[in-house]
């Protein structure tokens, strides 16, 4: 494995999956996220809860995923849940392929990001609590084992967690999801990073995986039903209406999707639950958060 990007969750990993893998000298999966190295435990649950089984078990099974490489490539694992689960992933990657792998870290203002991680689940249909309902049941789901993407709050408790990574590789390239991803810079960044040229058309601004709260929820539920969007991809993979196929897909998705501010009084009780880790981390990184997550200036 030549390179990782280890997350974080809803901070445009999806985005650097979708550009990097356009690029002639990069060889990432086309199923993303490998969860090979996060070790998740059969007993994860959750609604729609699958990443247990999802998950690559054996090394075999890991380096199957790469056989379609050809030579030169670069090898990618964007697996988001590797900076989340970094108890089990950071000594995993040291042992199978050293502290000299590259790995990529994104991080998004945590208030934003937990909301953004919840809405995606309403989008899924796997979240039926209010937010603020969510974000007090989450201490519970954990105990029940309920898998990281409810954990809305502590997947954005970054600074133990890219301090980990931190301390055990010797090349790190941190990021901003405000910085880097919404400004299209951030694919650029990484190819620059892994010594690769880049890309020539200049930076994509386009960021995918968004999510909202459905207005027409029988088209939403069609768009989502993977049966039906398989048989539609299948239809038109093969043509060369493909490509205008998906942009027409997240136009048509994206419409149907709308925005809901968070209340001020949830966006104070995060910047309180977050306040003393943004400080941790700033301290551990030197990264200028302040400057971009103005709730925290």
């Amino acid at each position: 494995m030549n390179f990782f990007i280890v997350g974080a969750a809803k901070c445009g990993t999806t985005t650097l999956f979708e550009a990097l893998s356009k690029h002639p000298l990069v060889f990432i999966p086309q199923r993303k996220e490998c969860r090979y190295f996060s070790r998740l435990p059969a007993t994860v649950s959750g609604p729609g809860f699958r990443d247990a089984d999802y998950a690559i078990q054996t090394a075999e099974a890991y380096r199957d995923l790469f056989r379609q490489a050809k030579p030169g490539q670069l090898l990618g694992d964007v697996s988001p849940d590797y900076l989340y689960y970094h108890h089990n992933a950071v000594p995993g990657i040291l042992n199978e392929v050293g502290a000299k792998a590259p790995v990529i870290i994104v991080l998004r203002n945590p208030i934003d990001r937990a909301y953004s991680n919840y809405v995606y689940h309403i989008t899924e249909g796997r979240e039926t609590l209010s937010f603020e309902a969510a974000l007090e049941a989450e201490s519970g789901r954990r105990a029940a084992g309920w898998g990281w993407g409810w954990s809305y709050t502590g997947v954005g408790l970054y600074a133990a967690q890219v301090k980990a990574y931190l301390d055990n590789f010797e090349r790190v390239l941190l990021m901003l999801f405000e910085e880097d991803i919404v400004t299209g810079l951030a694919a650029n960044k990484v190819l620059d990073f892994l010594g690769l040229e880049p890309f020539p058309e200049g930076p994509d601004k386009v960021h995918v995986n968004v999510s909202g709260y459905p207005k027409n929820r029988i088209l939403h539920r069609l768009m989502t039903d993977k049966v039906v969007v398989r048989k539609v991809k299948n239809m038109v993979k093969a043509t060369p209406l493909y490509v205008q196929s998906k942009k027409l897909f997240r136009k048509v998705m994206g419409a149907n999707l709308e925005k809901r501010p968070m209340s001020p009084q949830t966006r104070q009780l995060l910047k309180e639950k977050f306040g003393d880790d943004v400080a941790l981390l700033e301290e551990y990184t030197g990264l200028p958060v302040r400057k971009f997550w103005g709730d925290f200036q």
